[in-house]
């Protein structure tokens, strides 16, 4: 939706509709700027935008999930930050301001913006290797699901850390903030997901070492050789 009403707002000249530019004073404040340019946040709606299906994806096709049940406050969390993430990449961004003309350019674009957008790609489609990992955990020769249990996984990153998926995670919110690097607002998305994608990690690899004494010694929580 973010990444439709930038299209429409910068290369059709279609006015915002009144009540998003409402919704965004509300959620930032009215005294919010234009702080962001049209092209970064381009980049960062496209690139956000392709994350989100990624994750629909894996969710639906790609994990095999246990006999447990998630608890709804974790559900409301993942819905919210998604909901805080689109507002803060739009909020501040030119175009989204009542009566502001907007002028699009790639040539605005940076080689650093370009290189964090690569990272991210890539960032993602590790994350997706790795949940690839996880799912072949439960699956027998024949691609049948024979078990929800948990094993150690092993293969790409979990070589070197017990958070492959939380080091994805931090890489490509890192990046985005460096996309979106003049906003007042993303970074503490970005604060957000680091402290949580930790904090993860480092319950995992407690976990890992709790459950299964022949957990690799030499694996560490997030930063490979290092922590």
């Amino acid at each position: 939706m973010a990444i439709l009403f930038h299209i429409y707002t910068t290369f059709e000249n279609i006015d915002v509709p009144k009540n998003l530019i409402w919704m965004l004073n509300i959620c930032l404040g009215p005294h919010r700027k234009p702080l962001v340019s049209a092209e970064s946040t381009f980049i960062a709606a496209l690139l956000i935008t392709f994350h989100c299906w990624k994750r629909f994806y894996e969710s639906h096709f790609v994990n095999i999930f246990s006999n447990k049940k998630m608890n709804i406050s974790h559900y409301a969390i993942g819905f919210f930050h998604y909901i805080g993430t689109l507002i803060c990449i739009i909020g501040e961004s030119e175009g989204f301001f009542e009566d502001m003309n907007v002028t699009f350019s790639w040539r605005r674009t940076t080689y650093p913006q370009l290189i964090c957008a690569m990272i991210f790609l890539i960032s993602s489609y590790t994350q997706l290797k790795t949940n690839f990992i996880l799912r072949n955990l439960r699956k027998d020769k024949n691609n049948e699901i024979n078990t929800t249990i948990y094993k150690i996984p092993h293969g790409g990153l979990f070589e070197y850390v017990s958070g492959a998926l939380q080091i994805t995670e931090i890489i490509i919110y890192l990046t985005m903030s460096i996309i979106l690097w003049q906003s007042s607002t993303f970074h503490f998305i970005t604060i957000w997901v680091l402290v949580n994608q930790v904090s993860t990690a480092v319950l995992t690899h407690k976990w890992y070492i709790q459950t299964f004494q022949n957990y690799p010694k030499c694996r560490k929580i997030l930063i490979p050789y290092l922590l």
